[in-house]
């Protein structure tokens, strides 16, 4: 098995295609030109979904086994959403400012669907998937966790607190790495279907790594 990628320069709309052999071999498929400046990519099983915070326009996408891209559809939304996050086939959105949430599905033909709308408190740096999803606020160390059903609907589940000015949060299956870009210090946690984080163990790496990304073969 292997998993397509799906690189973009937001400066230019360059984007270009490649897959990761079980054995780690990279090998470049497919490059092109999309329009620039998106804020946001979210993968949604084989679909993509585009979002501009500044406008609120989405578009949406399919990579195919060969890493040919095929563009599906495009829209608008409003503007200056901060976090979108991938829920089974359910989007969550979510604004940093203000707290306001909506949801949404999209759907194989990559047509987008509004679902509900509502609040959350504001403030959230992190809002990672592991089943149920998890909250984070990097200045304070507080986490909550909430369920996004098939219907839109957001249920929260649970509130606690972790050390704070954690950097990089990564999914990995339903355990989570944290990482602190300026010490290297790492963590990890597991977050359960009933929305309890439970901290794993603790260690170091390197200091300074910016991008941290779980590989799925």
């Amino acid at each position: 098995m292997s998993r397509e990628l799906l690189f973009y320069r937001a400066d230019d709309g360059l984007i270009a295609t490649g897959r990761l052999g079980t054995n780690g071999i990279f090998t470049g498929l497919a490059d092109g030109k999309l329009s620039p400046h998106w804020t946001h990519i979210v993968p949604v099983g084989r679909e993509l979904l585009f979002y501009r915070t500044g406008d609120g326009v989405i578009a949406t996408a399919r990579i195919d086994t060969n890493g040919i891209f095929a563009e599906l559809a495009e829209g608008g939304l409003s503007s200056g959403w901060t976090h979108i996050v991938p829920v089974g086939r359910e989007l969550l959105f979510y604004r940093a400012d203000n707290g306001g949430i909506a949801t949404g599905n999209l759907d194989t033909n990559g047509i987008f669907t509004g679902l509900a709308e509502g609040g959350l408190s504001n403030g959230w740096t992190h809002i990672e998937p592991l089943g149920a999803e998890l909250f984070y606020r990097a200045d304070n160390g507080v986490i909550a966790t909430g369920r996004v059903d098939t219907n839109g609907i957001f249920t929260g589940l649970a509130e606690g607190g972790l050390s704070s000015g954690w950097t990089h949060i990564v999914p990995v299956g339903q355990e989570a790495l944290f990482y602190r870009a300026d010490n290297g210090v790492i963590a990890t946690g597991r977050v359960d279907t009933e929305g309890s984080f439970t901290g794993l163990a603790e260690g170091g790496l390197s200091p300074d790594w910016s991008t941290i990304v779980a590989l799925t073969a």
